[in-house]
């Protein structure tokens, strides 16, 4: 599952309603084919707002065997919450976990704000709940992590001491926010893999499709977008022109990061497939053997 160069992984979260439902489900039946790595579905704050992820799981694996891997937020738990959701994804096949401390980006990597009115300091911070789930003999625990820095550290090195301890902790893989700068992911590479505890951290990309998306998410995730993100959105006419814009810049940013061998790509859907497909027809050829 983890470790090979160059691997494919998306990103869903549980539908709210029956129309979203039959949107999933289509989007899973056209991304299916791409075969991914794995696939992560991400949990709301509070294990009662996770919109029955074990259905949208159920969906999914009517039309793909890839690995599931659930989210898990860690601020708002304590050990008999966490028991009981790993109970519950363990009768339902399911012995993946990523781990993020829920409360930055308020929507764990990109869904739905949820409101957190109070956290739990059982598990304040991520690697908490990557050690707990370690010693009850998880073994496959990601984690997310931020190419930029985390907006609460001091500088980017606060940021790589957090990533080796998660890893010390029992991380085994990570995956990054979304960003929108190739150099930004390569340069934080660069900083870990020097570590003796380096682990695959695939990077985090969110199809572009207009400048107001851009925008907002940049806003959910508090990182700046650079200024040939700007400068391109700004040029555009139309809602047209900022789609296409939007999909040939994240094309060329995930080439970039192919040519440099970057560990995988891990696609933040929105629970969609038609922009992720513009993407990948003119993603470079060694990507898709």
């Amino acid at each position: 599952m983890f470790g090979r160069n160059l691997e494919l992984s998306f990103e869903f979260f549980p539908p709210r309603n029956e129309r979203e439902y039959e949107s999933f489900e289509k989007s899973v039946i056209e991304l299916s084919d791409f075969d991914p790595a794995f696939v992560s579905f991400t949990d709301g704050a509070g294990f009662s707002k996770n919109r029955e992820i074990i259905r949208a799981v159920e969906i999914f694996r009517k039309f793909s065997r890839s690995e599931i891997v659930a989210h898990i937020t860690s601020c708002d738990k304590d050990k008999t919450d966490v028991d009981k959701i790993i109970n519950t994804y363990l009768e339902n096949r399911i012995d993946s976990f990523l781990v993020v401390r829920g409360d930055c980006p308020r929507d764990e990597f990109l869904m739905d704000i949820d409101d957190l009115e109070s956290t739990n300091s059982e598990f304040e911070y991520a690697s908490d709940l990557i050690a707990y789930l370690k010693q009850n003999n998880i073994d496959k625990i990601g984690f997310g992590t931020f190419p930029t820095g985390h907006p609460e550290d001091d500088d980017i090195y606060q940021t790589i001491s957090t990533y080796k301890i998660k890893v010390d902790q029992g991380g085994l893989f990570s995956a990054t926010q979304l960003f929108f700068d190739s150099q930004e992911y390569l340069n934080f590479r660069k900083k870990i893999q020097v570590l003796d505890n380096y682990v695959p951290t695939y990077a985090g990309i969110m199809p572009l499709i207009s400048y107001e998306q851009a925008i907002r998410f940049a806003k959910i995730c508090d990182i700046k977008l650079p200024k040939k993100l700007h400068e391109g959105f700004q040029q555009c006419n139309s809602k047209d022109q900022e789609r296409s814009f939007g999909i040939k810049y994240i094309t060329e940013m995930c080439n970039e990061l192919i040519e440099e061998n970057v560990d995988g790509l891990h696609f933040y859907t929105l629970n969609r497939y038609k922009a992720f497909k513009e993407i990948y027809k003119n993603l470079d050829e060694k990507f898709k053997k």
